[in-house]
C-alpha cells in the first residue's frame, strides 16, 4: 500500500545503531507538546500532565519549561524516579489500600520538598493515606477524592454521598482536600471525535454535580481535574476544570490516528526494525512482544494487529502476529527487502515506552541522541 509522503508517514530511516529501538522525534513531540500547553492556557486551566506514557524526565523537564504545573504519576516508585528526576508536585493517580506501599514515596518527598497529592475511593483508602502519614514526619501532602464518570475501575459512585463521607474524613484526619479527580479512560472505546466529545461533556456533568454536593455540605474549594488524551483532544476544556492530565499526547500512536484524534504527522513515537528473514508466509522482524507489547490499543479499542510498518519507498505491512523476539508482517506481491530498516507505529506508546530502558530522540537534521527512560519497570 503507497502512503502519502505528506502525510508524515515517511520519515528517513538512518542506519546508525543496531535494530530495534525506540525512536522520538524531537520536532513532533515538541509540536504535540506545545498545542497542548496553548490549549490550557487559552482555557485558563492548569496542565498536569501523566507521564506514565514517556516516563522519561527528560520529557517531563520540556513539559515543565512549556509552563505545566506538577506531573502526575502511577505509581509511588514512578514517583520516586521523577523526584528524584527534579519533579517537586506530583499527583499518584492510583488507589492506595496499604500503608506500607507509601513509607519510602514520603520519605523521598520530604527529603526533597515535593508535594503529594493522593486519590481515594474509600474509607479504607484514606485510612492508609493517612496511617502512613502518620508513621514518619510529612512534607505537603494533601487528598483528592477519585470519581468514577464511566469506566468503572476506580472512583466513588458520582451519584452518591460518598464524596462528603470521604471529605469529612480526610478534614478531620488533619490532611488537606485536594478537590475531586477523575479520569474518562472510556473515552478511547467511543469510536470517535464527536462520541469521545460527549462523554468529555457528561464527565463534567457529574463531576460538578458531586462539586455541588460537597459545596453543600460546607466543603469547599474543591478545584475538579480531569484527564484522558482522548476527551482533551477531541473537544474544548470543559467549563468548571480547574486542571487536565492527558499523558498519551506526548507521543501519540495509531490508537489515536484510528479515533481521529491526530493525523500521522503527529505520531512522535516509533519503533525501528529490521527485516531478518522473508518467507511465503511473512516477512520477520526483529521487534517481537517484547518489544512492541502484545497491547491492541487501551480499553478496548482493539487493532487488528499490532502496528503499522512503513519501509524507506511508502510501502506499508501490518505487523500481524508477535513472537518474543519476532515480528510477523503481513505482505502482499512485494515483501520487504531482507535487512532492510522499517519503522514500525505501534498501538498503544505508553505500553511500547514502558518495555524499553531508554530511546533515541532523533533531531531533524537526522543526529540523535540516547536518553534513558527512568519510570521504566516502576511497578510497585
Amino acid at each position: 500500500m503507497e502512503l502519502n509522503a505528506n502525510a508524515g508517514w515517511l520519515r528517513p530511516l538512518i542506519a546508525d545503531r543496531l535494530t530495534p529501538y525506540l525512536e522520538i522525534d524531537a520536532a513532533r513531540l515538541q509540536r504535540n507538546l506545545q498545542l497542548m500547553q496553548q490549549k490550557a492556557d487559552a482555557a485558563g486551566v492548569a496542565l498536569r500532565p501523566h507521564i506514565k506514557t514517556h516516563k522519561s524526565v527528560w520529557i517531563a523537564e520540556q513539559q515543565r519549561k512549556l509552563g505545566a504545573r506538577g506531573i502526575t504519576v502511577s505509581k509511588p516508585s514512578e514517583g520516586i524516579a521523577f523526584i528524584l528526576g527534579g519533579e517537586r508536585d506530583l499527583l499518584l493517580a492510583y488507589p492506595v489500600v496499604h500503608a506500607d506501599t507509601l513509607t519510602e514515596l514520603l520519605a523521598v518527598a520530604r527529603q526533597h520538598q515535593a508535594r503529594i497529592t493522593f486519590i481515594a475511593d474509600s474509607t479504607a483508602g484514606v485510612a492508609a493515606i493517612v496511617d502512613a502519614c502518620q508513621r514518619q514526619p510529612t512534607g505537603d501532602v494533601a487528598i483528592a477524592i477519585k470519581v468514577d464518570v464511566g469506566l468503572h475501575r476506580v472512583g466513588i459512585d458520582p451519584h452518591s454521598d460518598a464524596a462528603v463521607t470521604l471529605a469529612k474524613q480526610i478534614h478531620e484526619a488533619g490532611i488537606s482536600f485536594a478537590g475531586l479527580v477523575s479520569h474518562a479512560g472510556h473515552a478511547y472505546g467511543a469510536g470517535n471525535a464527536a462520541a469521545i466529545a460527549d462523554v468529555a461533556l457528561k464527565e463534567m456533568i457529574l463531576m460538578r454535580d458531586v462539586q455541588q454536593r460537597l459545596n453543600t455540605a460546607g466543603i469547599t474549594p474543591c478545584p475538579i481535574s480531569v484527564g484522558s488524551t482522548p476527551t482533551a483532544l477531541a473537544a474544548p476544556v470543559t467549563e468548571g476544570s480547574d486542571e487536565i492530565r492527558p499523558g498519551n499526547y506526548a507521543l501519540l500512536d495509531l490508537t489515536a490516528y484510528r479515533l481521529g484524534l491526530c493525523e500521522p504527522d503527529a505520531l512522535a513515537l516509533s519503533v525501528v526494525t529490521r527485516v531478518v528473514a522473508v518467507n511465503s508466509h511473512y516477512a520477520i522482524i526483529d521487534a517481537g512482544s517484547k518489544m512492541l507489547s502484545s497491547d491492541k490499543g487501551p480499553h478496548g479499542t482493539n487493532a487488528t494487529g499490532f502496528g503499522i510498518a512503513v519501509d524507506e519507498q511508502g510501502n506499508q505491512y501490518e505487523v500481524l502476529k508477535l513472537s518474543e523476539e519476532h515480528g510477523f508482517l503481513q505482505y502482499d506481491d512485494r515483501a520487504p527487502a531482507l535487512g532492510s530498516l522499517l519503522r514500525i507505529f505501534p498501538n498503544h506508546s505508553c505500553a511500547v515506552v514502558a518495555q524499553s530502558d531508554d530511546f533515541v530522540l532523533r533531531h531533524p537534521d537526522g543526529n540523535a541522541e540516547t536518553l534513558d527512560i527512568q519510570g521504566r519497570g516502576k511497578f510497585i
